[in-house]
């Protein structure tokens, strides 16, 4: 059950960083702190999915909490990985995102993958 709330928590949070990227992209430069704050409270676009994202990250960090509980710290966070490869995919095949393929990142993806496998696989007993 805890590597369920560990996936649950990786699907969330990378929900929450791909939607608080969208938010930002419609938000004025943080430069000015004055109008960044005035565009958020106006409810001007880009507050709805700033407000989402950040309710996805709470919600992770429920699921994170129940994953801790249940699993070995060294296997909850290599499951935590694998939020990178789940953005990195988004960003590149989601529409309007617009993300460069590279195969260095498709390297490291694979590493990413390959450390995960790692942890999980079984020892064998002496």
């Amino acid at each position: 059950m805890g590597i369920l709330w560990a996936l649950l928590s990786v699907i969330l949070v990378s929900a929450a960083q791909l939607t608080l990227r969208h938010a930002m992209l419609q938000f004025p430069p943080a430069t000015s702190p004055v109008l960044f704050l005035q565009h958020l409270l106006q409810a001007a676009p880009g507050s709805l999915p700033l407000l989402l994202g950040l309710l996805g990250y709470l919600a992770s960090m429920v699921c994170w909490y129940f994953a801790l509980h249940r699993l070995p710290l060294f296997r909850a966070y290599a499951l935590l990985s694998l939020s990178y490869i789940l953005v990195w995919v988004a960003a590149i095949t989601l529409p309007g995102w617009h993300e460069p393929f590279s195969w260095r990142a498709l390297f490291g993806v694979v590493v990413i993958v390959a450390g995960v496998m790692v942890i999980f696989t079984p020892q064998k007993k002496r």
